[in-house]
């Protein structure tokens, strides 16, 4: 509970016009677009300093108050839904981008400033210079996307975002402010190494460890040419034995495949979709090509082609590669340009705004078995009556991939979300024995992740937690197995 005495003191500490116990707020803070049920916090702050938070915190362990981290809200997954009510700390109020060095290539960001704000930075200051987008909103923080280990539009050549942070400021559970990386020693925030390596206390915690309110992430200059092409297949053989020779090449810097579902609903078919024909591909991949010059660009190209023949013929099955001008939608293009709404994920099971309902489970996942994974989820999404909608992506030159199932659906339909959660089950049971871990993994699944770990890691993990948060009040709801 929070008292009186402590709703003065945090009024105290950021001001009474950015505290609220008011039950509308409250209550928008209490659930977001998946199926987890709704959980209401105690009070919303909204603090603008580090120093702020310190305080918020030191409050938060004296009386045991629950603290849940909170930026837009918008990490499917139940992430910052409380069923222990609590304190939830939004961070929007800071958004400041406070350092740019176009020499060592980083940008130090606050966590509320979110992808649609580093863009225009970029365009409007450095442009020479460009971030990796994910697939979601533009109101969305960058550096929640990097400390929940993200993927983005050139996670083909880079791997997932936790791996473009240089350097962290921290408030620990215990009120602490540290900084982790080349910025422990100087103003400089390029590198994580040689000091021991600590960021991996941060990074996928979910919040557990501490709040973040400073992030250091890289920048990449921006390519003379950047082409997007794209590849049909009539089949996962084909499309697998691409997948693989892409990987082994330099050709491409980013890459994002969807089921054939998938690309009928970005084009504007709506639930239920048309059954598919026998002559229609099973999939369709978007292929980023960076490239310094004309003739680099056409020598890429013809590498792609020969790709692609010398898949089909292994595999006797077809693929197609073209420029996406040629072949693909003019909306499937305008979805691409990120970051992006993607409207049709929103609208397409409700047919409106109302009831809107969005979940998933996303894996990263052993390149071995994605076929396997992806048709036993295309199954168990068919037959509990959603479409598949399917997205696969090749992650850091194929060292890993993401096969993620999208579950649009209609809150306001009685039943409904609790069909996606036993689905999301089925597909967590059927997905897990293959080496497909879920990520930004909700507390139910974390309790069937907890069943094939290593119980040594396990142990690790609890004295981490312990150790740093010792009253365990930091987003207690999440990472499940830790209790």
């Amino acid at each position: 509970m929070i008292t009186e005495k402590i709703l003065n003191s945090m009024i105290d500490i950021v001001g009474e016009e950015f505290v609220s116990t008011d039950p509308e707020d409250l209550y928008i803070y209490s659930y977001d677009m998946t199926e987890e049920p709704q959980g209401n916090p105690n009070a919303i702050v909204m603090p603008k300093t580090p120093e702020e938070i310190q305080q918020l915190l030191k409050i938060a362990n004296e009386y045991k108050i629950p603290v849940i981290p909170y930026v837009a809200g918008a990490n499917i997954g139940g992430l910052t839904v409380t069923h222990r009510g609590g304190m939830i700390v939004d961070l929007k109020r800071m958004r400041q981008i406070l350092k740019f060095d176009a020499i060592s290539k980083y940008v130090v960001l606050e966590p509320g400033v979110t992808f649609g704000h580093l863009k225009k930075f970029l365009l409007e200051n450095h442009p020479d210079f460009i971030y990796s987008y994910a697939f979601a909103p533009p109101y969305t923080s960058v550096t929640t996307n990097a400390l929940l280990e993200g993927l983005t539009e050139f996670s083909f050549r880079w791997g997932c975002m936790g791996d473009w942070i240089t350097g962290l400021e921290v408030v620990l559970p215990t009120g602490e402010i540290t900084r982790i990386g080349s910025c422990a020693t100087s103003d400089h925030w390029n590198m994580k190494y040689p000091l021991p390596d600590m960021t991996g206390l941060f990074i996928g915690w979910q919040g557990m460890t501490g709040i973040v309110t400073k992030c250091a992430v890289k920048v990449v200059p921006k390519p003379p040419i950047r082409k997007l092409y794209g590849a049909v297949y009539s089949g996962l053989d084909v499309a697998d034995e691409v997948f693989k020779k892409v990987a082994n090449t330099d050709l491409i810097h980013g890459d994002f495949t969807f089921s054939w579902p998938t690309v009928l609903m970005m084009m504007g078919q709506k639930h239920p979709l048309r059954e598919i024909r026998d002559d229609e591909p099973v999939m369709m991949t978007g292929l980023l090509i960076f490239a310094n010059d004309k003739k680099d660009l056409k020598n890429k190209e013809r590498q792609l082609s020969k790709i692609a023949q010398e898949a089909s013929e292994k595999t006797n099955q077809n693929v197609q590669i073209l420029p996406a001008e040629l072949g693909a939608p003019k909306k499937i293009l305008e979805y691409l340009d990120l970051p992006s709404n993607l409207p049709p994920f929103f609208e397409f099971r409700s047919g409106d705004k109302k009831g809107v309902g969005m979940s998933w489970l996303g894996t990263y996942t052993n390149p071995n078995n994605w076929k396997e994974c992806y048709e036993k989820g295309y199954k168990i999404m068919e037959d509990h009556g959603f479409e598949p909608l399917i997205f696969v992506k090749n992650m850091d030159s194929g060292h890993f991939y993401v096969v993620r199932f999208l579950i649009p659906f209609n809150k306001a339909v009685p039943g409904e979300a609790e069909e996606v959660r036993k689905m999301l089950e089925e597909l967590v049971d059927a997905t897990l024995p293959l080496g497909s871990i879920p990520y930004k993994c909700p507390a139910w699944a974390a309790k069937k992740v907890k069943k094939v770990l290593d119980p040594a890691w396990l142990a690790l993990a609890r004295k981490i937690r312990d150790t740093l948060d010792p009253n365990h009040i930091m987003n207690p709801d999440r990472w499940a197995f830790l209790d």
